[in-house]
């Protein structure tokens, strides 16, 4: 940190997440096994919090490291969309590049199915 007074963003998601579980920095230092001193010194800039103790109060709030990182909004992984989400695409080809991409997205012989 530059200043000893500034907090970083993760403290402050990590303020918000107490204010919305409607906690004291007491209460709060508790639940994450740490103690209400030191919270106190990392909740107002004063000390740094390692990566392992952001692991550790991830691990006591039930929560991953990332989602504290992009609090309050939740991280979503790639490829974890709903199954039941549909897409359609419309692509419009030229007719010499239409016969290509057809044939690497559904293959040659799922290709000549289709032709029938």
């Amino acid at each position: 940190m530059k200043n000893s007074k500034e907090k970083s963003f993760v403290i402050e998601n990590l303020l918000k997440i107490m204010n919305d579980k409607k906690l004291t920095k007491v209460a709060f230092s508790e639940l994450v096994g740490m103690p209400e001193p030191k919270w106190n010194k990392i909740a107002n800039g004063k000390q740094n919090l390692s990566v392992n103790e952001l692991s550790e109060i991830a691990e006591k709030l039930r929560m991953k490291e990332i989602d504290i990182l992009t609090y309050p909004k939740k991280f979503a992984e790639v490829g974890t969309v709903n199954s039941d989400v549909k897409a359609q695409i419309t692509v419009e080809l030229k007719e010499d590049l239409k016969g290509k991409v057809l044939e690497l997205v559904f293959g040659n012989k799922n290709l000549e199915l289709l032709n029938n």
